[in-house]
């Protein structure tokens, strides 16, 4: 595996850990009263549900991917980790502003969608992954090993 492989298949926990790391943050803040640090409405949400719930995604899929030989993502999980990625920055920069509300209440749904699409394809990926193919199976439905390996 390439060290740029490394990098994609480690990029969803870490980013999970970071996300993680700020919902607890929002939580604690939450608990003791002092919801100064998050400046509006929409900085309270995100750190309260939108990161925590990204954190359980991520690691969901992140599980899914091990579960592959080797575990690797496919161009077009890379390509749903970055939109992902980048509507979470985005996200995170709007935050403080009172004045983008609304934005965020377009940015949230669009990220629950690229998650919730993120998910599937890496979970169904896995799956299609794991299963026999039409040469390792036996007319009875047992499995064999290829040809080559005996």
């Amino acid at each position: 595996m390439t060290a740029g492989e490394r990098m994609w298949l480690w990029s969803q926990p870490l980013v999970a850990a970071l996300a993680a790391l700020a919902g607890a943050g929002a939580w604690y803040l939450q608990l003791t009263n002092n919801v100064s640090p998050l400046p509006t409405l929409q900085a309270l949400i995100t750190g309260s549900f939108v990161l925590p719930g990204l954190a359980l995604s991520l690691i969901i899929n992140h599980v899914a991917v091990m579960l592959r030989r080797p575990p690797q993502l496919t161009v077009g999980e890379k390509l749903l980790l970055i939109v992902e990625y980048v509507l979470v920055i985005a996200i995170i920069a709007i935050s403080p502003s009172p004045d983008l509300l609304f934005l965020g209440y377009l940015l949230w749904p669009l990220l629950i969608g690229v998650a919730a699409t993120a998910f599937a394809t890496m979970v169904s990926t896995t799956i299609r992954s794991r299963r026999p193919t039409a040469e390792h199976v036996e007319p009875d439905g047992a499995s064999r090993e290829p040809s080559s390996v005996r």
